[in-house]
Formats: structure tokens, sequence, C-alpha cells
């Protein structure tokens, strides 16, 4: 695991969200996450490539009307409701966030998706819900704020019914990294409350040995990365969120992010990818048993 922070707790990482939900949305287009873009020519804005990712994600999960999925880390819920807007599906969000719990919810209810999507708070490390309860569960780079990923992988295995899918989108190493990338790296995890970010090939072993088979592993990183840091780095940039910079504390703040943020798009090891995997239908097990 690259810049391994296990001080991270889900104390941290909620205040974090609760005070930084609304600037992080204005910076990516709506949502928390990191966009997709056809390639070279796609000039499309940062709200559209978001969208772009989360259809990414919604083809992979494979779900229709009548389905219940899990989205851990829902963040302020935009996905969320794409995903029940676009499938039929009911969706349940689980965030450490009051503050996101708060805003999510406000925009179901906007969108009239009240009934169909809810959001609460809980920590992914300690999920309460009933084994097989779920169809399908995604986390949208919510993984790599969690200390013991393999922990947090093992629970949701366990609420999947079988042949259930789970779908993981995440920054990810992709190369080694030079002692001043792991340096500027370490700075980028403090400001955004990122307990790790791991190798891409860590992760056939992290979805096997949490009791799933891995589908699919995407590397998606020449499609993402370059570009939503660049929009980031734009907003950071002009004056789309002024009341920021309003006092000189806060003004310094905002220059040492976006100086973190630059030092991070520097750093061509760090990629980002999709992984799907899925749980064994029961009968597979049941044939399994039977031949050992």
């Amino acid at each position: 695991m690259t810049a391994d922070r296990r001080d991270v707790t889900p104390e941290v990482v909620g205040e974090l969200y609760d005070q930084g939900t609304e600037l992080l949305s204005a910076l990516m287009g709506g949502s928390l996450h990191y966009g997709y873009w056809d390639g070279p020519a796609d000039s499309g804005s940062m709200a559209e490539a978001s969208r772009r990712m989360t259809d990414l994600m919604i083809d992979k999960l494979r779900v229709c009307g009548g389905r219940r999925v899990l989205d851990v880390g829902c963040g302020s819920g935009r996905p969320a409701l794409q995903l029940a807007r676009t499938t039929g599906a009911e969706v349940v969000g689980v965030t450490i966030s009051r503050e996101q719990v708060r805003l999510a919810n406000l925009a179901a209810e906007a969108e009239g998706l009240d009934g169909q999507v809810t959001f609460h708070h809980g920590d992914a490390a300690d999920l309460r819900f009933a084994p097989e309860s779920f169809d399908a569960v995604w986390l949208f780079e919510s993984l790599l704020h969690m200390p013991d990923p393999q922990h947090v992988l093992k629970q949701l295995a366990t609420i999947l019914r079988p042949g259930g899918r789970l779908v993981i989108a995440n920054l990810v190493q992709r190369a080694p990294l030079a002692e001043a990338e792991e340096t500027g790296l370490a700075a980028y995890l403090r400001i955004t409350g990122i307990a790790s970010i791991a190798p891409l090939d860590d992760y056939p072993g992290l979805i096997t040995d949490s009791g799933l088979v891995l589908d699919e592993l995407l590397d998606v990183s020449e499609h993402s990365i370059r570009r939503t840091l660049e929009c980031v780095l734009a907003g950071l940039s002009d004056t789309a969120v002024p009341e920021v910079a309003e006092t000189d504390a806060a003004g310094a703040a905002f220059t040492h992010a976006r100086a973190v943020v630059e030092q991070f798009a520097a750093t061509r090891g760090i990629g980002y990818a999709l992984a799907v995997a899925s749980k064994p239908a029961r009968h597979a097990a049941v044939v399994g048993a039977a031949i050992t």
C-alpha cells in the first residue's frame, strides 16, 4: 500500500466531508469522484465526465428494477440517484458524514426519489445489515478512506446475496514512486483523509481473500486522472468558489491545497481503476463442497 496512513479514523473522514462536501462538489462537477473522458478529443466538462464515470459503474453493476443496491461511501448522493433513475433499483446509501446524509436525502426528495433511495449515517467498518440482504454493492472512491479494506470487503461479501455483484472505483498505484513523489503523495493523503492507495496488482488478492470472484480489473487511468485533476486545479484557480478566500487564513489554506493538488497531479505512478467482482452462486458453492 502506498503512503499507508493507519491514523485515518471515521471521525477524521466524517469531519473532512462535513466541512468540505459542498466545495468538493463544486470542484468536481456535482459529485465527489473522478470523471471519464472518451479520449483526447473529448472536450466535455467535469460534470459530463462525472456522469459518464457513473454510467460506467452502473453498466458494470448490472442491476434492474426490483434489485437492492448498497452504496458504501455515498457522498452527496448524486451517483446513487443516477443509479436509481437509470435502473429502477432501490438504493441504500451509507456515509460517515452527517452533512452528506442531510444533503443526499434533500437531493433525493427534490428529485422525487426519496421512496426509492435513502441515505444513512454509518461506518463502513461496522455495517449493520443482515447477511444476503443486497443484490449489489458499489464503493465509489470510498475504499481508500478505510484503513482495513480487507475487513470491509469481507463484510460486503457477507451482505451480498449469492450471484450478487460488487464494483469498486478507486485511485490505484500503477508503478513505483520516487522518494519525492512519496512525500508529495503523503501531503495529498493528509488533506483528503485517504488511508492508503493500493497497488493495482493488490486487487485480485483483496477480492479473492474476501470470498468473492474477480470478474474484471479495468484500468481507466488514461480516461480519467489527468483531465480530472486539470478541472480541479482550474476550479481552485478561478473564482467559482470565492467565499473560500474571504479571510487571510482561508486564502492561505486554499493556496496550500492548490499546491498539494499540483504536486499530486505530477505523480505519474498513480492511476484509476475499476474492480468488478461477484459472489459465487450458492449452487456452485454446494457443488464445490461436494467435490472436496
